[in-house]
């Protein structure tokens, strides 16, 4: 009972902090209009109601293909959730800025040319990046900023999850399991604390950060 115990409170604690998104070919398309109504703001950035809107129904979607119904759907207060984990993310950005990390732009470029959603034959394909752009309704700007985000949360996280290790007492449970996927279940266990060591690290910066959240608009 104390194994199941412990599995259940790591895997539970697990948080996702990305939202998948769909992925735009730098310089196609028009930039960004300016939208002055936003939901949130961290610091100098914001997120527009279009911005939350196209990550609310990804969201949606992604839940859809699990097959869940609209019924467990609505239950999982997806519009907070969703808003929540835009938040989260501005604030990982923000003090990955702080701490001088950056992504360059073979990065950027390596990260989008190396996407399979993009791709004919194993091959990136520019066409493909157009139709995806009409078909999603993303700009040049909108896109670059998400992927160059993705990457720089990544990072972070990263740096992040390495200060998460397995203590002495969680090691020593682990060895104590008679079962065969002990690796596998360690990593899980790993995961589980690196992805609590963000939660707890985004939720202490924040204090320290200028945050503007308008509920309303989305209620």
């Amino acid at each position: 009972m104390q194994s199941h115990k412990f599995f259940t409170v790591f895997v539970l604690g697990a948080i996702t902090i990305m939202i998948s998104v769909a992925f735009i070919f730098w310089g196609i398309g028009p930039k960004d209009n300016v939208q002055t109504a936003f939901v949130a703001s961290v610091e100098d950035e914001k997120i527009t109601i279009d911005e939350y809107w196209r990550a609310y129904d990804s969201e949606v979607n992604r839940l859809k293909e699990q097959k869940k119904s609209p019924e467990e759907i609505e239950k999982l207060n997806l519009k907070d959730r969703v808003l929540a984990t835009m938040v989260n993310r501005m604030v990982l950005v923000a003090a990955a800025s702080k701490a001088g990390i950056t992504v360059t732009e073979k990065e950027l470029q390596d990260a989008i040319v190396t996407a399979p959603y993009f791709q004919k034959n194993g091959v990136f394909d520019p066409e493909v990046y157009k139709r995806a752009l009409k078909l999603n309704r993303l700009t040049t700007q909108s896109f670059e900023n998400t992927i160059r985000n993705d990457l720089i949360i990544s990072k972070m996280s990263n740096l992040i999850g390495e200060t998460a290790e397995l203590s002495a007492e969680e090691l020593q449970l682990l060895e104590s399991m008679n079962i065969e996927n002990k690796d596998q279940l360690r990593s899980i266990f790993r995961s589980s604390k690196s992805n609590q060591a963000v939660q707890a690290y985004i939720e202490s910066i924040k204090q320290h950060m200028d945050i503007q959240i308008k509920k309303d608009l989305i209620s």
